[in-house]
C-alpha cells in the first residue's frame, strides 16, 4: 500500500514546528483511564460505572482531551491503557509517554527528540572525554546548586564531600522544622516522608529525563554521578533538591494523603519556577563550550534526498 504526499507529510511533525520545552505542561498523571485516539486529538476516557467505589449505573463516560503536542511528560499509572494510534501521536509531538506503578514510581520512558541537530550530542561526548572539562562543568552545578560561596577551585571528589554535608545539615534542619524525631534517608522506607521522596524525585527525573530527550543527549554520561544510567537525570535533578524538593516534602510530612499534596504541589512549582526551562538552560550552558566549530554532515531525509553543506570553522581546517 503507497502513501499520498500529503499523509507523507503528517508522518512526522518538523522540530521547528514542535511546542518548545519550556513551554511545555510537566507533565500529566492519569490512571483507571483510556488513552485513544478520536478526530479531534489524544482524549482520556473513563466509564464511571466501572467504579467500584461508585456502582452508579446512571453515570456517564467522561472523556477529557489531552495536551499531548504541549506536554512534556505523559504519565500512565495503573489500570490504563492507550492505543497504537494514541501513542504515535505523542512521539510524533515530542511528548514522553512513562508507563509507572503507582504514583509514578519505577517508570519507563522514551522520547524522540525536539532537535534534529547531533551537535549537542557531540558536545556531551567531547565533555565527557575530558577530565578538566568535567570538573569546569562540575563546578557550574555545584556553584548553581549551592551558591559561589560554598564551591571553590577543587577537585569533584572534595565538592562531593562539600554537597554530602550540606544535604545532611539540610535534612537535619528540615526534620527538626518539621518535628521529626530521628529521621534518616531510606528509600526502602515506607514513612511519609522517605515515601514522599521517592515520589518526587522520580518526578524530577522525568522532567530531567524530558530535557535530554528534547537536545537528544544521553542521560546515562553524568558529570558528577557516573556508572548509572540515569547519572546525568541525577546531575539536573539535585540541582533543585535542597532548595525546592526536600522543602516541598517536608511541608507536606502531617498531610492526611502527603503522596498527592507532594505531587500536586511539585507540578506547580515545576510551573511556577519554570523549572523545565531552567534545566534545559543548565543543560545547554554546560554542553555549549564543547559544540562543535563544523557543520558539514551529509543528511538523507524520509524521502530519500541527501542534503548536506560543508562550513569549517576555524578548529577544524
Amino acid at each position: 500500500m503507497s502513501y499520498s504526499q500529503e499523509a507523507l507529510a503528517f508522518s512526522t511533525i518538523p522540530a521547528n514546528h514542535q511546542v518548545r520545552i519550556e513551554n511545555r505542561i510537566s507533565f500529566l498523571y492519569l490512571e483507571y483511564c483510556l488513552v485513544r485516539q478520536d478526530r479531534t486529538g489524544v482524549v482520556a476516557i473513563r466509564d464511571a460505572t466501572d467504579d467500584d467505589d461508585n456502582p452508579d449505573p446512571e453515570a456517564t463516560v467522561t472523556r477529557i482531551q489531552l495536551p499531548v503536542a504541549g506536554l512534556g511528560v505523559l504519565c500512565l499509572g495503573p489500570g490504563t491503557s492507550i492505543s497504537n494510534a494514541a501513542i504515535t501521536s505523542c512521539a510524533r509531538s515530542g511528548c514522553t509517554v512513562v508507563f509507572s506503578g503507582g504514583g509514578g514510581v519505577n517508570a519507563y520512558a522514551h522520547a524522540t527528540p525536539l532537535s534534529s541537530s547531533a551537535k549537542w550530542a557531540i558536545a556531551q561526548a567531547r565533555l565527557i572525554s575530558s577530565l578538566d572539562a568535567q570538573k569546569v562543568a562540575a563546578i557550574k552545578l555545584y556553584t548553581k546548586q549551592f551558591g559561589a560561596g560554598q564551591v571553590r577551585d577543587a577537585s569533584i571528589k572534595v565538592m562531593r564531600g562539600i554537597e554530602g554535608r550540606i544535604m545532611r545539615t539540610t535534612y537535619r534542619d528540615l526534620a527538626k522544622k518539621a518535628k521529626i524525631k530521628n529521621f534518616k534517608r531510606d528509600t526502602n522506607a515506607s514513612d511519609p516522608i522517605n515515601a514522599g521522596l521517592n515520589v518526587a524525585n522520580s518526578i524530577m527525573y522525568g522532567v530531567a529525563a524530558t530535557v535530554c530527550a528534547a537536545i537528544g543527549v544521553n542521560p546515562a554520561l553524568g558529570i558528577i554521578h557516573r556508572g548509572d544510567i540515569r547519572a546525568l537525570l541525577f546531575d539536573l535533578a539535585d540541582l533543585y533538591k535542597a532548595r525546592i524538593v526536600l522543602p516541598l516534602v517536608f511541608n507536606h510530612a502531617h498531610d492526611e494523603d502527603p503522596i498527592s499534596e507532594i505531587r500536586r504541589d511539585l507540578r506547580r512549582q515545576i510551573h511556577s519556577k519554570h523549572i523545565l526551562e531552567d534545566m534545559l538552560g543548565t543543560l545547554m550552558e554546560i554542553l555549549q563550550p564543547h559544540l562543535p566549530n563544523r557543520d558539514d554532515d551529509r543528511l538523507i531525509n524520509d524521502h530519500g534526498e541527501v542534503s548536506g553543506h560543508v562550513q569549517y570553522g576555524k578548529d577544524d581546517e
